[in-house]
C-alpha cells in the first residue's frame, strides 16, 4: 500500500518534490486561492542553523514570516526568538507560518494516480505565546473537508478519514493549510504540521472480486443453459423414438 509522509519525504531541495509542495495561497482565500510556490529555502541565521524554511520571494527569517519550516536535526530544537519568544521544533518536524498580509502557509498533495486515499493530519501550536490559528484541509481548490481554531499555546487537533478514505483522480491536489485564525494576527502562529497519506488497495481487491465473481457467474449460467438444450435434446429424441415406432 503506497505511502507518504510530511516529514519523512521533505525536501529542502526541490520544490515540487515528488508528490509534496510547498507555498502559499492570498489572505481570505484559503479554498479557491491560487497555489504560490515558494522560491528559496534559508538556514536562521543565529544559533538555529539546522532550522531550515522554504519561503517566497519576499521573505527571509524574521521579516514576513510566511513559510514551511523544518527541523533538520533529529532532536528537539526549542528556538528563542530575537524577542525572547521560543518556539519548540519537533525533532525531523515540518512546521507552517501563514504571513504578515493574511496569506496562507500550504502544504500540498497531488495525487500520483486514480485512487482513494485515506488522510491523517494532526496540527499543533508550538509557540509558547500562540493564540489563535486556523488549520484547513482543502480538496481540489473546490471544498473545504476539515476547518478548526487552535487556541492557545500546545493545542493540537486531528483530522482523518474514515476507512474508505476520499476518492481523488490523477494530479488533483489536496492542501494543508495554517492561517491567521479568528484573531486575525498572524504572531506566534507557528504551528507542526503532521501529515500521512496511503493510497488504499481495496478497490483493487474490489474489482478482482468483481471480476471472479463475474467470471463463476458466467459459468454457472452456461452451465444452466447447456443443461437446458442437453434436456431439449433428449425430449425431441424421445419424441422422435415414438414417433419412429407408431408408425
Amino acid at each position: 500500500m503506497p505511502t507518504w509522509s510530511l516529514n519523512s519525504d521533505f525536501s529542502l531541495i526541490h520544490n515540487p518534490s515528488s508528490v509534496w509542495s510547498y507555498g502559499s495561497k492570498p489572505a481570505s482565500y484559503h479554498v479557491t486561492g491560487t497555489f504560490s510556490l515558494f522560491t528559496h529555502t534559508d538556514p536562521e541565521p543565529n544559533n538555529y542553523s539546522e532550522i531550515i524554511a522554504w519561503f517566497g520571494s519576499d521573505t527571509v527569517w524574521y521579516t514576513h514570516w510566511l513559510g514551511v519550516y523544518h527541523n533538520t536535526k533529529p532532536a528537539n530544537v526549542t528556538l528563542k526568538e530575537p524577542n525572547n519568544h521560543t518556539v519548540s521544533f519537533t525533532a525531523n518536524g515540518v512546521s507552517m507560518h501563514p504571513g504578515d498580509d493574511g496569506r496562507y502557509s500550504v502544504v500540498r498533495f497531488t495525487a500520483p494516480k486514480d485512487g482513494n486515499y485515506a488522510l491523517n493530519a494532526t496540527f499543533t501550536h508550538i509557540h509558547n505565546c500562540a493564540k489563535h490559528s486556523g488549520v484547513y484541509v482543502v480538496y481540489n481548490n473546490l471544498m473545504a473537508l476539515w476547518e478548526i481554531d487552535l487556541v492557545g499555546p500546545g493545542d493540537s487537533k486531528s483530522f482523518k478519514t474514515d476507512d474508505s478514505g476520499i476518492t481523488v483522480r490523477a494530479h488533483e491536489p489536496i492542501d494543508f493549510i495554517v492561517g491567521v485564525g479568528l484573531d486575525n494576527i498572524f504572531n506566534c502562529d507557528m504551528t507542526l504540521a503532521r501529515v500521512d497519506i496511503h493510497l488504499l488497495d481495496h478497490q483493487i481487491e474490489f474489482f478482482a472480486i468483481v471480476g471472479i465473481t463475474g467470471f463463476l457467474l458466467g459459468v454457472f449460467v452456461s452451465a444452466i443453459i447447456a443443461c437446458i438444450l442437453c434436456q431439449c435434446c433428449r425430449r425431441r429424441h424421445n419424441v422422435n423414438f415414438g414417433y419412429m415406432a407408431i408408425n
